[in-house]
């Protein structure tokens, strides 16, 4: 991979590993670009298989349809940057986490789990959570260690019983499924370089506009 193109955005080198649960239009599109960035530490938790309705929106090629997501991820993160990255079929379900943690779900109560396991977390840099509906996008990059950042995040964050609509999964076209991806690889990245972050980006995309 010939990165010479970046170089003044981003040095490959700076990557650390990074887990990522979730491997839906959202969480396919965040490996993807994880490779093509230069992260060559990567693992990948979902036990789904590609459906209809995911090709449209995702990274997903019609030659995946009926096969499980991290198999084709594996396959097309292959083709794409030569990386291998490491793939569980099955659900996340409270596996110790480290490093750089990005959460890709539908279900608020998976969010909370993953909190459960990130919140107060020494070996964790940073936490990314991902959230779409319809054209909104919200992602959060929050420090699990810093006191501020945990109250905002834990103000954002409830079971799925108490979600009036869903936040994630209420969706179904890719420039959304990429911007959030897109949004989620700038700031980790910003936080690889030693950056600070604000908590909260949220995009209403339809109309281009930022809100924080």
């Amino acid at each position: 991979m010939n990165f010479d193109q970046q170089d003044e955005l981003f040095d490959p080198a700076l990557a650390r590993p990074v887990t990522v649960i979730g491997a839906g239009s959202v969480g396919g599109e965040v490996v993807v670009k994880l490779s093509q960035i230069g992260a060559v530490n990567i693992q990948v938790w979902d036990n789904d298989d590609v459906a209809s309705h995911n090709i449209p929106m995702s990274v997903y090629r019609i030659k995946d349809l009926g096969r499980y997501k991290v198999d084709a991820l594996k396959e097309i993160v292959r083709e794409k940057s030569g990386i291998e990255i490491r793939t569980h079929l099955k659900n996340w379900t409270r596996q110790p986490l480290r490093d750089s943690v990005i959460c890709c779900v539908d279900s608020m109560d998976v969010r909370c789990d993953v909190w459960g396991i990130v919140r107060d977390n020494p070996l964790i840099d940073v936490f990314i959570d991902t959230r779409i509906a319809k054209e909104f996008v919200v992602v959060y990059a929050i420090n699990p260690t810093d006191p501020v950042q945990i109250a905002f995040y834990e103000s954002r964050l409830y079971s799925s019983s108490e979600a009036v609509t869903p936040t994630c999964g209420d969706h179904g076209i890719t420039y959304v499924s990429s911007i959030a991806a897109s949004a989620a690889i700038a700031r980790l990245t910003n936080s690889w370089k030693g950056g600070t972050n604000s908590p909260l980006f949220e995009m209403l995309v339809g109309n281009l506009l930022q809100i924080t």
